[in-house]
């Protein structure tokens, strides 16, 4: 009968045949502060959905509803455009 060593240096070392260690339970706490985390946001982004349409119900532009619902701020005034200069090309000023 053959025999297979698995250890390269024989039988001179005795090898450890306790079964593995059981590894430490994992708690459920990090898992459970995720789902609530989660949850908060999904309530959040829902009342921001409400307020945007509240607000364009209301007939506040698109671009103003959406900076006041997620709560970013009014939109700055924008001052009237001058029109633009005339651009001069190939070299002539």
């Amino acid at each position: 009968m053959i025999r297979t060593l698995s250890s390269p240096s024989g039988f001179d070392q005795t090898q450890d045949t306790s079964p593995p260690s059981r590894p430490a339970p994992l708690t459920t706490a990090p898992a459970i502060l995720i789902t609530l985390r989660a949850i908060a946001a999904l309530r959040e982004g829902l009342a921001s959905a409400r307020q945007y349409e509240q607000l364009r119900s209301n007939g506040v532009p698109h671009d103003r509803a959406v900076r006041e619902a997620l709560g970013v701020g009014p939109i700055p005034p924008q001052a009237p455009r001058r029109s633009a200069k005339a651009l001069y090309f190939a070299g002539k000023a």
